[in-house]
């Protein structure tokens, strides 16, 4: 009974509560309407004008912060966007220049053959032999096209860069003129048609070696293949003279040769089928 009542209690005190404010609300309508407010209301309005103009600042910042986040997110999308499309137009450049220089190589290859009526197959290099005291690089042409150890390597324009050391399936090691182990028998373009052996110097240059002290031969001299090999066809444009070694107690003399080609750039080779 005694919680029956409280509840009685607590309901009249609130339904005279909603009354009071009922009317206190209709009053002061009652007042705004017929303009008695007017003085409290600007009161009010400078009051709070500060603090809503704060509210306003507060929500202008939250909102430029959020477009600058947006911003920044395009921008970082666009970025992204435009590495992509960059590495694609470098792989693209790459892939052209590839073609160009492939190119290039089959219109001097034509060159080549049409001049020398030589048989021979184009190779590519892919890759050089991991050895610091080894001139060797790999081609990827092998026993399918024909080739044969002891072959002689040339450049598009015919210039002698080494010979066939090894040749598997789809592969050739070529021994480059540079390595301290190349060894090709040559001679001078000249009267006498000088003899002697084209050697490697370990990687560095080559020279021209076992030249009889009688033979002559000097500086500016066109060094050729001899044909004395049976895979090496003969008049191959191996090199130029340098300069001429000469000593007095020696029955040879040698000549520093100055290579024709670059053996660092080579890319494009072809090997000659005799």
């Amino acid at each position: 009974m005694s919680r029956l009542r409280n509840r009685t209690k607590f309901m009249n005190k609130f339904f005279k509560s909603a009354i009071v404010g009922l009317v206190i609300i209709a009053v002061l309508i009652f007042l705004h309407f017929i303009g008695w407010l007017g003085p409290v209301e600007g009161l009010a309005v400078r009051i709070f004008s500060p603090l809503q103009q704060g509210t306003r600042a507060v929500s202008g910042q939250g909102k430029s912060f959020y477009d600058s986040w947006l911003k920044k997110k395009d921008l970082l999308a666009e970025n992204s966007q435009l590495r992509e499309q960059l590495k694609s137009n470098q792989i693209d450049v790459s892939r052209i220049k590839a073609l160009q220089e492939e190119n290039e190589l089959l219109k001097k290859e034509l060159g080549f053959a049409s001049e020398s009526q030589l048989k021979h197959v184009a190779a590519k290099i892919i890759s050089g032999v991991a050895d610091p005291y080894s001139q060797t690089v790999v081609i990827n042409r092998g026993q399918h096209e024909g080739l044969l150890k002891g072959m002689a390597v040339v450049t598009e324009n015919g210039v002698l860069v080494g010979k066939l050391t090894e040749v598997g399936d789809g592969f050739s090691k070529v021994l480059l003129l540079t390595d301290n182990k190349s060894k090709v028998a040559a001679t001078v373009q000249n009267s006498d048609r000088t003899a002697g052996l084209v050697e490697g110097q370990f990687g560095l240059s080559f020279s021209m070696t076992n030249i009889a002290r009688n033979q002559q031969i000097k500086e500016g001299d066109t060094i050729v293949t001899s044909g004395l090999e049976g895979q090496i066809p003969k008049n191959l444009l191996i090199a130029r003279v340098e300069s001429v070694k000469e000593v007095e107690s020696e029955i040879f003399k040698t000549a520093i040769l100055k290579p024709i080609v670059s053996f660092a750039d080579l890319s494009y080779v072809l090997v000659i089928i005799p």
